[in-house]
């Protein structure tokens, strides 16, 4: 490596480590990939570097799957709300348009489910039991309790719901319009 490549590479680490935000990041990036798209060391390295920002892209952006998770039908991350063997992190399914604010570090754990479910309940909540177990014997039970919906898991199992819904009426429209291609009533 020549000692000119060397300064600039150090001078680009620096530079991004100052940058902060993610937005400030790509920007101080592609300003760096611009100044080293006119070197000759970066264009003869790099097969003239006019791919820089998509090979970036590709290497640091875009989610890495395993082989494992490709070929693998009942791999952990096609199963909503299968549990990690190892981080005891619950997968769940995410609202795309809250894509930005999700952490996957702050989805529940088995242990959280656990605690949530064997806390104590309060007044309010064993009265609101006691109703809904009125309701349940009166029904012949046809309802199972939910216990979920106490726990952190609820809002990521509404968004499942609200998916399934989704699909079910996408579908029922397909149906139907078929039905009406062969007039099949």
């Amino acid at each position: 490596m020549s000692e000119r490549s060397c300064c600039s590479t150090s001078r680009l680490k620096k530079t991004l480590r100052s940058a902060g935000a993610d937005l400030r990041l790509w920007s101080k990036t592609n300003v760096q990939a611009c100044t080293y798209d006119n070197s000759t060391f970066f264009n003869q390295t790099t097969a003239k570097g006019h791919y820089f920002e998509k090979e970036i892209m590709l290497q640091y952006c875009y989610p890495r799957l395993d082989v494992n998770v490709s070929k693998g039908v009942n791999h952990l991350l096609k199963s909503p709300f299968s549990v990690h063997p190892k981080t005891g992190r619950i997968s769940v399914p995410i609202d795309l348009r809250e894509l930005d604010r999700f952490d996957p570090f702050d989805v529940p754990t088995i242990s959280l489910i656990c605690e949530e479910l064997d806390r104590p309940k309060t007044a309010e909540e064993e009265e609101e039991k006691e109703d809904t177990d009125e309701n349940e014997r009166e029904a012949g039970e046809r309802r199972k309790r939910r216990d979920y919906k106490q726990t952190s898991l609820a809002k990521y199992v509404k968004l499942f719901d609200q998916f399934l819904e989704g699909m079910a009426r996408s579908w029922k429209g397909e149906h139907l319009k078929k039905s009406d291609l062969q007039k099949d009533f």
